[in-house]
């Protein structure tokens, strides 16, 4: 991590953030305190995005924060928010094989995006707060890097 020592929930939030908005997973509010809040799946499918998509991208938002920060765990929002994706993704794959796969695919994700995450956590750290728009504005800056 970086010379400033983060608070963990920042980055283990943080990377719930950045996990959305590459998934273009609309973010409402992150809080440093341990709290990221987005649309729910129904306004991805309404956008006409398929159960299998929306099941990978709800996942690897789930997941990351947890990859990110391991000392932090999964809330139960986070369990909620994979058992979602599990069972979308279920009508095509066995859901134990499809949590162990989208494990990986959130480890991934954690690693290539690190940089981001741990950028995002020091400005969430230090405003404590953000909406959505700024989450999605400071991540959209780096992301066009």
């Amino acid at each position: 991590m970086s010379e400033r020592n983060l608070s963990e929930v920042a980055v283990h939030e943080a990377a719930h953030c950045v996990a959305a908005v590459r998934h273009r997973i609309r973010v409402r509010q992150a809080s440093a305190d341990g709290a990221v809040t987005l649309d729910p799946p129904g306004d991805c499918l309404e956008q006409g995005s398929h159960h299998a998509a929306v099941a990978v991208a709800y996942a690897v938002v789930a997941l990351p924060g947890q990859a990110a920060a391991p000392n932090t765990g999964m809330s139960t929002s986070d369990q909620l928010l994979l058992e979602h994706s599990v069972f979308l993704g279920s009508w095509a794959d066995d859901p134990e094989e499809m949590r162990s796969a989208l494990s990986v695919l959130a480890d991934r994700f954690v690693l290539e995006h690190r940089e981001e995450i741990e950028k995002l956590a020091l400005v969430l750290d230090d405003r404590r707060s953000m909406s959505g728009a700024e989450v999605e504005e400071v991540v959209g800056v780096w992301g066009r890097d």
